[in-house]
Order: C-alpha cells, then sequence, then structure tokens
C-alpha cells in the first residue's frame, strides 16, 4: 500500500503569543508547524509524525476545521497557499480528510468492481433497466426501443478511475497525511501537469461516476475526489503549504458568540445596534455592533470577545497604552460597552424602549458588560480577572463596570459550535457574585 518515500520532516506544535500572529497549519520540506490560538494547553511542543496521538490529531484537525468553517473571515483573511501561490478556492478539509481515511480503511486503491450501467447502444443490454428507465417508440408497426440501459465496461475507463484515485490520495497524503502515518503511498501515474491541463475532463469523468453508481460508499468517494480536484490548484509537486489566519480575532468572536448568544443577529441589528447620522448630509453612520447578547433570566449581558494576550503572571502599566492585540481592552472599548448598555437601558431612551418588545427592555440594574479574554485554566473553564471602569462616569449602574472573564481556550475550541445553557448559567454566576464586591 505504501510507497518507500517516507515523510521524515518534523512536526512542531507550539501556541501563539499575540494577537496579530499566524494561527493554523505550515509546512516545509524540513517541518510541519501547527500553531494553535493563544493560551491552547499543549502537552508537547515537538514530535514525529509517528507518535502524534488520538489527542493531538483531534486538535489539529478541530482547529483547522473550527477555520475552515468560520464565514465571518473576510476576503484575504483566511491564508490558503501551495507553494507560495494563493489558491483561489477555499480549502477541500472535509473531502481530505475523507480521501485519506477511506483509503487508510480500504488498504487499497478504488478499482471497478460495481456492475454500472448507462444510457447507450453499445454494450449488453439490460433489458429489465431498459423496461423501467426508457421510453419506447410507439409507431404503427408496434413498440420499440431506440435507446438502452446497457452494461459499461471500459477497461480504459476502470483504469482512469483508479488512477485519479492514486493521485487523489497521494496529494491528500502529503498535505494532512501526517496527522495518521509517516508513510506516503505511491504516487501512481497522473502528473500535476496531466491534471491541470484535464482537469475539466477529470472532473466530467468523477460526476458520471457519481451519477452511475449506487454504493453509497463509492458515491462519497467520489464526491470527495471531485471536491478535491475542482479546490486543490497546485501544478507541482508539494513543496510548502499554508493554511490558516491572521485574524483569529473574527474567529474567537464567531465561537463565543455560538456558545453564549440567546437572540439571533436579525434580532440584534434590530434592537441592539446603537446608531448616529448626519443632518447636514442626511447620511446614516454604520451602527455599532455588539459581538454577543446573552440574554437570561430576564437579565441582559453584553459580551464582548477580545482575543488579547493579556497575562495576569506579567503584569505592566499600560495606563496610556493603545489597544491592540496583545494588551487588554482599552478606553475605546470600554466606552463603546457603556454605550450599548445605555442604549439598552430603557431609562436612557424612553422612545427607543418604548419600541421593543417586552422581552428586551431591560432596567439598568439588569444590564452587564463582559469581557471574554482568552486564557489557559487547568481545573475550570472561567478566570474572572477584573473590572474595568470609566472616570468619567459616576459608576452607580451595574453596567459602568465591565467584568474582564478569560475563557479557555482550548474548552472553547472542543465547544465553540454549541450553545450551552448550563455554561451561560455558570458565567452568569460569576458575573453576580462579582457585582457586590466592586
Amino acid at each position: 500500500m505504501a510507497d518507500s518515500k517516507v515523510n521524515n520532516s518534523k512536526i512542531i506544535l507550539k501556541t501563539a503569543q499575540r494577537g496579530t500572529e499566524f494561527v493554523g497549519l505550515k509546512i516545509t520540506d524540513a517541518e510541519k508547524t501547527i500553531t494553535f490560538p493563544m493560551c491552547y494547553n499543549l502537552s508537547d511542543n515537538e514530535i514525529s509524525s509517528d507518535k502524534l496521538n488520538k489527542s493531538q490529531r483531534k486538535s489539529i484537525v478541530n482547529l483547522l476545521t473550527t477555520i475552515n468553517g468560520c464565514r465571518k473571515l473576510k476576503e484575504g483573511e483566511k491564508i490558503f497557499e501551495f507553494n507560495e501561490k494563493k489558491n483561489s478556492s477555499s480549502m477541500p478539509l472535509k473531502s481530505i480528510l475523507f480521501i485519506i481515511e477511506d483509503f487508510l480503511d480500504r488498504n487499497s486503491y478504488y478499482t471497478e468492481k460495481e456492475v454500472v450501467y448507462t444510457k447507450g447502444n453499445n454494450g449488453k443490454i439490460s433489458w429489465n433497466r431498459t423496461i423501467k428507465m426508457i421510453n419506447p417508440t410507439v409507431s404503427e408497426n408496434g413498440i420499440a426501443y431506440l435507446d438502452f440501459i446497457v452494461r459499461k465496461n471500459h477497461i480504459q475507463d476502470n483504469q482512469l478511475i483508479t488512477e485519479l484515485h492514486k493521485y487523489c490520495v497521494f496529494k491528500c497524503f502529503e498535505l494532512l497525511g501526517f496527522l495518521y502515518t509517516s508513510f506516503l503511498p505511491e504516487k501512481g501515474l497522473l502528473s500535476e501537469s496531466d491534471v491541470l491541463k484535464n482537469k475539466k475532463y477529470f472532473l466530467n469523468f468523477i460526476q458520471e461516476k457519481i451519477d452511475n453508481t449506487h454504493l453509497e460508499v463509492n458515491i462519497e468517494l467520489f464526491s470527495a475526489m471531485y471536491d478535491f480536484l475542482n479546490n486543490y490548484n497546485s501544478d507541482a509537486e508539494l513543496s510548502n503549504a499554508t493554511f490558516g489566519t491572521k485574524s483569529f480575532q473574527t474567529v474567537w468572536e464567531t465561537m463565543v458568540d455560538r456558545l453564549f448568544a440567546t437572540i439571533s443577529e436579525g434580532e440584534k441589528e434590530r434592537y441592539f445596534y446603537p446608531r448616529t447620522k448626519w443632518t447636514f448630509k442626511h447620511y446614516r453612520n454604520a451602527p455599532l455592533r455588539p459581538d454577543t447578547i446573552m440574554i437570561e433570566d430576564e437579565k441582559c449581558f453584553i459580551l464582548d470577545s477580545k482575543y488579547y494576550s493579556y497575562n495576569r503572571d506579567n503584569e505592566e502599566d499600560t495606563e496610556n497604552g493603545e489597544e491592540t492585540s496583545g494588551s487588554i481592552p482599552g478606553s475605546d472599548s470600554i466606552q463603546k460597552q457603556i454605550t450599548y448598555a445605555e442604549f439598552i437601558d430603557k431609562g436612557i431612551n424612553n422612545n427607543q424602549a418604548n419600541k421593543r418588545p417586552e422581552k428586551f427592555r431591560f432596567d439598568a440594574e439588569n444590564i452587564f458588560n463582559v469581557f471574554i479574554l482568552p486564557s489557559k485554566n487547568t481545573d475550570c473553564k472561567f478566570d474572572y480577572l477584573g473590572c474595568a471602569t470609566s472616570e468619567w462616569k459616576d459608576n452607580t449602574k451595574n453596567y459602568h463596570f465591565i467584568h474582564a472573564i478569560g475563557l479557555d481556550t482550548q474548552f472553547l475550541m472542543t465547544n465553540g459550535n454549541k450553545n450551552a445553557e448550563e455554561l451561560r448559567k455558570e458565567l452568569i454566576r460569576i458575573i453576580k457574585n462579582k457585582v457586590g464586591e466592586v
């Protein structure tokens, strides 16, 4: 099954140290580096592929899948490159993993065993299928079939689908096979230039296979091969590859929102977006957009996701520091949270409050502000860091205090696609316990 060629490049696992640092996968001839987001708990930093355990593999796949599935990443924020050339398509991550795992399960390449039938005149006719699928022509002389369902058994087609499978398997193992083994399977007869030159024909050929195949496991394989060939644009052997993002803040924000949000984006936009406008130009500015609105027990929590590298063990005086990744939220973020809360507070803007459904009206004592930052917690999911206040407010209302809470990065990465009621209640308990102390 495997070639004598062995992938001996080392694997390096590390965590980002700053918010603007690249997160994802980088492959070179010498090494494969996987950078996890800040505060991700890693047990080993450098390993060889034959020692990659199930937990590490699962963490890497989860990281790549999370980045790949983040729809809020804008054009250019998601990096997908082969041999220093930007790939114009999306990374077919799901298909790559399926092709690898399917090959390992089969322990062989696909060869044509299923009898395939198609419409035509050449070949052994299947009268049972012809009668069921073809409408005959009726004439004075009786009923006649002009088309037939025939058994398709072309040696050339059988060889081509096997060679396409070999090509897809080899390229997928080049990219992510290290997650499973250090060996590279044989390459097969098709080169990158062959695939580039005949790509349209190969895709049509595989699509015909999908349309005329009845075994579900083979349909899944052909669909994965189609998706991979359609989105993989490397015209040479892999020398390096990059997949990830330098904008993990967007991914962090998306995961926090999925975990804690209790209202839809449409409701949030309609009732929780403060807006401004110019009178002399009759122009409305873009509204302020809170990251996450969580409503529980008739209380409103305004969550702002901050992918910042604050470390309580290395505290510095940041009185005049700029608000950048690698710090704690600055005055502009603090003021923005207060503005959100004032907009929601029905005592501040009665006209706006009267337009809202009762479930979206809150008194000041039931509105809370929260920053969610990454942290590394071994015993719990949350880490209460402290709170921020403004010197221009009297700080008499709950939402004048913006609570900073660390959320375990590894836990969020594992559970970021869920919406967990118990976790929301735990967060609320922490905030309510701290309100009386500040």
